[in-house]
């Protein structure tokens, strides 16, 4: 996908005309989403704020083009909160800070009080969820799916539950790999250093870590609070990064193959335990530093 960044950066004019083509793409196939924001990240990180302003503002007229072609005005709105201005945020932030840590603290925060605003603001966002699933049910059964009445049961008692927390980790996801996108256009283009040298540097801080403690107590004398779950579920995944982070690390400086560390993204794919362990292990390094004790083997 360099090609796509060396095309965009070739001169202002490309990035543009770029950036209205992937924003138009996003409302007819929504992945394309992910490239498009990374063009406004790349723009924003290489060239600054106002090339990125004109490239942001290129791409929502794409996709407000096809959105009027299509009639999909929500498409828009959902692009729009998913992909284009988190990526341009996030990138100001990266590129003003020049610090991947801090870009992350800045998402996960942000995330976290976009939750918490989506429980004051609907109270029962599991209710709102119920009556999305009841449909979905209703719509398999009128379309002649299927579907076991304990399997239905399930998905009514189970679902609404988990729902909103599925929902932020996945932007959370989306919106940090638009990022790592573009800081990898951008070192690959631009700089000496690398996203891998930058990653293994994560630190998420003292004060999300204390969170993620506190959080954990909470859950335990209030396990009814879905909205402490959610929360507890989306620092599960930014120091599951912190953990990933730490591996990295230590095959580096090990000078060690990668055939466990692979294995160990296999899991993270079968294994929701796994993540739990990663999660774990990135925020005990708070504490116990342990990237700074591991040194390069004297035999590699």
């Amino acid at each position: 996908m360099l090609f796509l960044a060396k095309a965009v950066m070739q001169s202002p004019n490309r990035a543009l005309l770029w950036a209205f083509m992937l924003g138009a793409a996003t409302i007819v196939l929504s992945p394309v989403g992910i490239l498009s924001g990374a063009v406004i990240a790349l723009v924003t990180l290489a060239a600054g704020l106002q090339p990125g302003v004109r490239v942001l503002l290129a791409t929502l007229l794409g996709g407000g083009f096809a959105s009027i072609a299509f009639g999909s005005l929500n498409a828009l709105l959902l692009s729009g909160a998913e992909f284009w201005l988190p990526a341009f945020f996030l990138a100001v932030v990266l590129g003003r800070t020049r610090s991947l840590s801090l870009m992350i603290q800045v998402a996960t925060v942000v995330l976290l009080g976009s939750l918490v605003a989506v429980y004051l603001l609907l109270a029962s966002p599991e209710a709102a969820w119920l009556e999305f699933v009841q449909q979905l049910l209703a719509m398999w059964q009128a379309e002649g799916i299927a579907i076991e009445p304990e399997a239905s049961r399930l998905l009514l008692e189970q679902m609404p539950r988990v729902l909103t927390m599925l929902v932020f980790m996945g932007l959370y996801v989306v919106w940090l790999g638009v990022l790592f996108l573009a800081r990898w256009w951008q070192t690959n283009l631009y700089e000496a250093g690398s996203l891998g040298e930058q990653f293994r540097l994560l630190d998420l801080g003292a004060s999300l870590a204390w969170l993620l403690a506190a959080l954990f107590v909470a859950v335990l004398f209030l396990p009814e609070q879905v909205l402490i779950q959610d929360m507890l579920g989306l620092l599960t995944v930014a120091f599951m990064l912190q953990g990933l982070a730490v591996l990295h690390h230590w095959v580096f400086v090990r000078g060690t193959g990668k055939g466990w560390l692979i294995l160990v993204y296999i899991l993270l794919g079968v294994l929701p335990q796994m993540m739990m362990l990663v999660a774990s292990l990135g925020w005990m390094e708070n504490w116990t530093r342990w990237r700074t004790k591991f040194v390069p083997d004297s035999h590699s």
